[in-house]
Formats: structure tokens, C-alpha cells, sequence
């Protein structure tokens, strides 16, 4: 019987053991849920969608985009999103199919897996319905920045936030608040950092039309640029004459260029060209210049087409000026002949004015 009690006890220990452990699992479970990301903001119009998200602890999942119409599924992206406890993150995306209807539904899905964390819906609509007062004339990012050039159809005040996105994330955010659209609005930003070469880069638009009586109205805009190393050659710079040539280069790009310049010099009547190279000492990016020259090395006399050229690490031409030079024949050495004078020429001269003098003093 004593044995029989002992087990008993021994089994009541296993459930309560397994309590325990399911119970931990449970609140472990509500614990992750309750650590869920939580969506801060959301916007979609018919261009762009981007939702701000914070979460509480480490968390690895994904944001399910989609757009809707009539209930009916139309376009729809998947982001991956990782986030550190007590961090926030923006995840943006483009649309890609032309819309065809007036009103739609955006709606954007945290996942944890399979589970969805949190969900929220924003109504889209397009045409005269989301129709903003004033017109997109230009809208040109490159590798120094970007350029937008706004035209209103009727008298407003804007924000305007430029968003520089490196595929679904905003590397970069430039806001200029409360300029109000009477004339012609040109909005202007240089980057202020460095760009990767050979990278492609989204730029947004998005701005803010303030609205009397509702919510602001929000129009985004999308444009795209490949980054690039680009330099110059100042003209009003060049110096080039029969000792060698003088380049002054200016860096017109946030990509780096280190470079060289490369003189090619070709004798107008022999066809022979001569080259030169000779590498910069500075790094140009925008804004910044560097000169460097070269000594004509074994370049015989004549005339010559000289073509100055700025060039990459890959060896890419960047800019190029020509101009023509000509390097002048020596002076010919002049032969001096002596005089000849007889022996008593000298001495003759200072007899003359030896009895001139006497004559003088005779006189006197």
C-alpha cells in the first residue's frame, strides 16, 4: 500500500511536471505574441506603399503588401523585415501594375512565419479623386542629388519629403515643410554622403498637400538613377604650350573618381601620336578639383592636335578637350666673324689725339 501511495505521488509529480512545462510553453507563445511588431503607420497610394513598424524584442519576419479591388487581389510583394528589440523600421514598395479603376485597397500583413502578427488596410484612389493643385514638371535625381520642379494648378502650401531608398529600405530623408505654391516651386537636395558606384537607386517623392477642412492629400513620385564617378575638365583651366600641358579636373559626382589624366599628342604632318598618363593625387567627389600635368618627353619640334582625356580605374573616358599646340624649331646658332684691324691702327688713334691735345696747350 505504502508502494501504491508512492507511485501515486510519483505520477501526480509527472502531471504536475507536465503542467508546468505546457503552461511555460503557452506563456512563451503569449509572451512572442505580445512582443509582436506593431504597425505604427501605414500609406499606399497607386504608386508607392510604405509601413512603419516597431517591435519590442529581436524579431525576424516579413510584410505582406497587397492591393485590392472590388475584394479582388491585384498586385502583391513580399518584404523580409528584421528588427532589434526596441528598434523601428520602414519598409517601402513599389507598385507595378497600371491601375484601372478609380478606388482600390491597400493592406499590409505581419507575419512570424505563418501567423499573422498584425494587419491594416488603407484606401487608395486614383485619378481626378486623389488629383493634387499642382503639376510634376521635373523630377531628376543624380549622382550629386535631386531635382524637383513643381508647377501649381491652384495656390497651396506643401511638405515635401524626399526619400533616397536603397530596394525596400530609406537610406536617406530630406524634408522641406510649408512651401506654398503660388508660382513656379523648384526644391533642390545635394547628398551628403557617398554612393556606391554602378548601384541603382530609387528616389520618392512624397508630398503633403495641406488641406482646409481634412487630412492632407498625399501624392508619391518615383524616378530612378544608376550611380556613377563623373568628373570635368575646366576648360578656362587647361593650360598647354611647347613645355607639356597643365588639366585642372572637377568632380561632379558623390560615386569617388580616382583617376588619371591621359595626353595624346599627334604630329599633324607625320601621324606619329605620343601618349602620357599621369595619375591624380586627390579623390574628387562633387565640388572637389585637382590639377595635374605632364612634361612633353622626346616630342620633336611641329605642330600638333592634343587631346587631353579624364579616365577611370576601369580605364573609362569621363570627359575629354582637344585643342592643337605647336612646339617652335630652335633658334640657329649665328656665326661671329672677327675684325680684322692692323697692329698700329690703336697706337696710330693715340698719337692723333696725343698732338691734338698739344696743339691745344700751344695754343693756350
Amino acid at each position: 500500500m505504502f508502494e501504491q501511495a508512492s507511485d501515486n505521488r510519483c505520477q501526480k509529480r509527472k502531471i504536475t511536471m507536465k503542467n508546468v512545462l505546457l503552461v511555460t510553453a503557452i506563456f512563451a507563445i503569449i509572451s512572442s505574441a505580445a512582443a509582436q511588431v506593431e504597425i505604427s503607420d501605414f500609406f499606399s497610394d497607386f504608386t508607392s506603399s510604405d509601413v512603419t513598424l516597431n517591435s519590442t524584442s529581436d524579431f525576424q519576419g516579413k510584410a505582406i503588401f497587397e492591393l485590392f479591388y472590388a475584394g479582388t487581389p491585384v498586385e502583391s510583394h513580399d518584404v523580409p523585415i528584421d528588427i532589434k528589440a526596441g528598434g523601428t523600421a520602414t519598409k517601402v514598395i513599389l507598385w507595378e501594375k497600371r491601375p484601372q479603376h478609380d478606388y482600390y485597397t491597400a493592406k499590409v500583413s505581419i507575419l512570424d512565419g505563418s501567423m499573422v502578427l498584425s494587419s491594416r488596410s488603407y484606401q487608395v484612389s486614383y485619378g481626378t479623386v486623389s488629383m493634387p493643385g499642382f503639376h510634376v514638371v521635373d523630377f531628376s535625381p543624380t549622382n550629386t542629388g535631386v531635382q524637383l520642379l513643381l508647377r501649381p494648378f491652384n495656390p497651396s502650401p506643401v511638405d515635401i519629403k524626399i526619400e533616397l531608398m536603397d530596394n525596400n529600405d530609406i537610406v536617406y530623408t530630406k524634408v522641406k515643410d510649408n512651401i506654398y505654391l503660388t508660382v513656379n516651386q523648384e526644391v533642390s537636395i545635394t547628398w551628403p554622403f557617398l554612393l556606391k558606384g554602378k548601384k541603382e537607386y530609387t528616389v520618392r517623392a512624397k508630398i503633403y498637400t495641406h488641406r482646409l477642412y481634412a487630412d492632407p492629400l498625399i501624392n508619391t513620385y518615383v524616378s530612378h538613377f544608376t550611380a556613377t564617378d563623373d568628373v570635368e575638365i575646366l576648360h578656362d583651366d587647361v593650360e598647354v604650350d611647347e613645355y607639356g600641358a597643365s588639366v585642372t579636373i572637377r568632380g561632379n559626382s558623390q560615386v569617388p573618381f580616382d583617376g588619371a589624366i591621359v595626353v595624346n599628342a599627334k604630329n599633324k604632318v607625320t601621324g606619329e601620336t605620343k601618349t602620357y598618363r599621369q595619375a591624380l593625387e586627390e579623390i574628387l567627389v562633387s565640388g572637389k578639383e585637382d590639377t595635374a600635368g605632364v612634361v612633353w618627353k622626346g616630342l620633336p619640334p611641329g605642330t600638333y592636335d592634343v587631346e587631353i582625356l579624364a579616365v577611370n580605374k576601369e580605364n573609362m573616358t569621363i570627359d575629354k578637350y582637344e585643342t592643337v599646340m605647336r612646339i617652335p624649331e630652335p633658334p640657329a646658332a649665328v656665326a661671329t666673324t672677327p675684325v680684322n684691324r692692323s697692329p698700329g691702327f690703336a697706337a696710330l688713334v693715340s698719337i692723333i689725339v696725343l698732338i691734338a691735345a698739344a696743339r691745344l696747350l700751344k695754343g693756350g
